[in-house]
């Protein structure tokens, strides 16, 4: 197996051949952070921060393009070999004189208004002549996209959030063994939240508990939602601090952290006592999910995973719908396939997915089983460790 590095240059270059692009150009952090490995936080930060990284195939040269502020932080450690300062942000100097002052004063001699200025002459400084761009579209602002297709009459801009996509889908070893250990946090962090509940102990205080869970072992909270009662039926929400536990209660989980830049999302139901509406909905949901993992491996496409889960679980649930019952997930928690109706993505071996089948009902509350797989060629490997059966506590 080849390296990480050389494994994501093949895939970029491949759906650069495939598309015909004389350059692709990423403008979501998670997309910059495949092709250099830095993590724009300020970016992540402020959501009309614009910030672009310029790939050229031909020279195997990347320019990124960003505020003055991210550019100590490239310097320090990513893969890039230019950068486009943007922006009046000032750094002060010591007397002393070194390598990296000197590479800072270098990158932020030259500085754009804008970082669609500095785009442009990217672009033009790479294909001077015309070419096919890929310009990922999720975080181009619209205005952007107009003003460069009237400055650059001679290049061709293509939409690349959906190229981008297929160079993530599939996973090199090093990058499951991130989502894996992510996962794992998670559930590590969820289950010693779950030991310290208490008759009384409201949401808030649980996802308290889960993200100083994560934080202790290394990982960043990401989200965390937890529901009791009839507010397990609120998909996603926040956690209040006035719904709290009782006896016969319902907690719905649903939670992720990230670990090294990849996320990981799980849900577990807990039953305080009993509860034989919960109990019965937990069974056929989970019958659902298990079934389907078990379908999950290289060839079935994801609509079928999603047709088994739903099926499966309307067995035991007549009701129970859904629109999708999975996704992909990475360094985005929403990475693709679909595992819905109408996506015909092939699963391919090194793929990671989640497969879920939650269940709302407004009014009563929710029950929802989630796991982490990796598609392998026989079959799927859960990259989740811990128990799917329902959690009951005794309190």
């Amino acid at each position: 197996m080849s390296s990480l590095q050389e494994f994501k240059k093949e895939r970029i270059r491949s759906q650069i051949e495939k598309n015909g692009l004389d350059l692709l150009v990423a403008s979501l952090p998670e997309n910059s952070y495949y092709l250099s490995g830095f993590e724009n936080v300020g970016q992540q930060i402020l959501s009309k921060t614009q910030s672009y990284l310029v790939y050229d195939p031909g020279t195997d040269r990347k320019t990124m393009i960003t505020s003055v502020s991210d550019i100590p932080t490239i310097i320090e450690g990513a893969d890039v070999d230019e950068i486009l300062a943007v922006g009046g942000f000032q750094f002060s100097y010591n007397e002393k004189k070194t390598p990296f002052r000197e590479k800072l004063e270098n990158a932020t001699s030259r500085r754009f208004p804008s970082a669609m200025e500095a785009l442009k002459t990217a672009i033009v400084t790479a294909c001077p002549n015309g070419g096919r761009v890929g310009l990922d579209e999720s975080r181009t602002p619209i205005t952007v996209w107009k003003w460069l297709e009237q400055e650059l009459p001679h290049h061709e801009l293509i939409p690349a959030m959906g190229i981008f996509s297929q160079i993530r889908l599939i996973k090199h070893p090093d990058e499951i063994a991130l989502i894996e250990r992510s996962a794992n946090i998670a559930e590590d962090a969820m289950y010693e939240a779950i030991q310290q509940i208490k008759i009384g102990t409201s949401e808030y205080e649980i996802g308290r508990m889960f993200a100083e869970g994560c934080s202790k072992r290394g990982a960043l909270p990401y989200f965390c939602v937890v529901t009791i009662d009839e507010r397990a039926a609120f998909s996603d929400t926040i956690n209040t601090k006035t719904q709290v536990v009782k006896d016969g209660s319902v907690i719905r989980f649903d939670l992720g952290c990230i670990f090294e830049s990849y996320r990981s999302d799980i849900a577990r139901t807990v039953v305080v006592g009993s509860n034989k509406k919960a109990e019965d909905y937990y069974e056929a949901i989970l019958a659902g999910e298990e079934t389907a993992v078990a379908a999950v491996k290289d060839g079935v496409t994801a609509e079928e995973i999603f047709q088994i889960a739903l099926r499966t679980t309307q067995e035991k649930m007549r009701h129970f719908q859904r629109h999708h019952c999975g996704h992909g997930i990475g360094i985005e928690v929403y990475d693709p396939p679909s595992i819905a109706m109408g996506d015909k993505t092939v699963l391919r071996e090194g793929m990671t997915i989640n497969v879920e089948t939650p269940y709302y009902e407004i009014g009563w509350g929710g029950v929802q089983v989630e796991d982490t797989l990796a598609v392998e060629k026989d079959g799927a490997r859960y990259l989740t460790k811990s128990s799917r059966e329902l959690i009951k506590l005794s309190l």
